[in-house]
């Protein structure tokens, strides 16, 4: 029985966010309250039956698009790049940007194997016009910044204003943990990335 155990734990433990000690728990709870398993089942259908990426910002949506992407609002000369999901989820929820975004996929780690061509930067790139500001919102570790100067990089060819978010995320600080006011801040005080 504490094979199986562990082999189900195992599993759940290499979703993101859930780490090993979360799997355990969640695994004793669904064998103590069975009835816990079929309302998971059901959220995990209704995950997979109504939720799809966005074909333009590769957020979420129900809709052929997302609701930031369709919104005629929206300024869609300004493009926030976010390394996931769940960042643009962060910055979204404190409603004080009003452009649009585009979602990465990840950061560049060579060594886990992300490499450009496996994020959304083709994407972003083909998006972009003459005049259109990109904001690079990656996080302040290693591989966000490898990322950002390899984008920074790549749009010097193009007409735009390249920008990054300002000081208040700290060295190592991933976007998807910042409070409102430090999110508000690296936002609003956004510097010009200088060419080399």
């Amino acid at each position: 029985m504490k094979i199986e155990i562990d082999e189900i734990i195992s599993n759940l433990s290499k979703f993101k966010g859930l780490t090993k000690k979360n799997s355990e728990r969640l695994v004793v709870d669904l064998i103590e309250h069975p009835d816990k398993v079929e309302a998971l089942q059901r959220e995990i259908r209704k995950v997979q039956t109504l939720f799809h990426i966005c074909p333009i910002c590769y957020g979420l949506t129900i809709n052929e698009q997302c609701e930031i992407c369709a919104n005629p609002s929206r300024n869609q000369k300004i493009v926030c790049v976010v390394s996931s999901i769940m960042d643009m989820l962060n910055i979204e929820k404190f409603q004080k940007y009003k452009g649009v975004y585009a979602v990465l996929g990840g950061e560049i780690n060579v060594q886990k194997g992300m490499t450009p061509d496996k994020l959304a930067i083709d994407s972003l790139l083909h998006r972009l016009k003459t005049g259109d500001e990109v904001i690079l919102a990656l996080n302040a570790t290693f591989e966000g910044e490898v990322t950002a100067n390899y984008i920074a990089k790549l749009l010097q060819t193009k007409k735009v204003k390249i920008t990054r978010i300002a000081k208040g995320i700290p060295m190592g600080g991933m976007i998807d943990y910042m409070d409102e006011a430090t999110l508000e801040s690296a936002l609003i005080n956004r510097k010009k990335v200088e060419e080399d």
